[in-house]
């Protein structure tokens, strides 16, 4: 029998806030793991900035998220902790934009380089690292 209600979620600066189970485990088996078999009513999300985990869970609330380079790695990161697809994918498809605007910053490709390492259990990191290759080859061109 499922269990559904409301969860306490714990940030890295010891706050709390409530969200729903049955929103969350929707987006998530992850949560639907700690909610239904588990049956924890707390999640700890101190390995996350706050600002980056509530963006998260608002995003599975609104069933959309806005990515952008400041917050890409902790989103994506947060993203596939919790088996987000949807959103893996959106963070996956905003890093491909990244590239594709081949910033001609040294520093800035070595970032997006190592994203696109890191994103190597993504369908599409064989494309990205394809994209960030590209873009290093126009640096100074």
């Amino acid at each position: 029998d499922e269990f559904h209600g409301n969860v306490t979620m714990e940030f890295q600066d010891s706050t709390s806030m409530r969200a729903c189970s049955l929103i969350l485990s929707w987006n998530s088996e992850v949560f639907t793991y700690l909610f239904s078999e588990l049956r924890q009513g707390t999640v700890e999300l101190e390995d996350f900035s706050k600002d980056v985990a509530v963006m998260f869970l608002e995003s599975l609330y609104r069933g959309d998220v806005v990515v952008e380079k400041s917050h890409f790695r902790e989103l994506y990161k947060i993203s596939h902790a919790f088996k987000v697809k949807w959103m893996v994918e959106k963070c996956t498809d905003a890093f491909t934009q990244f590239c594709q605007s081949c910033p001609r910053d040294a520093n800035e490709m070595s970032f997006l380089f190592s994203e696109a390492l890191y994103s190597e259990t993504s369908q599409k990191s064989g494309q990205l690292i394809e994209i960030v290759v590209a873009a290093f080859s126009k640096i100074g061109n």
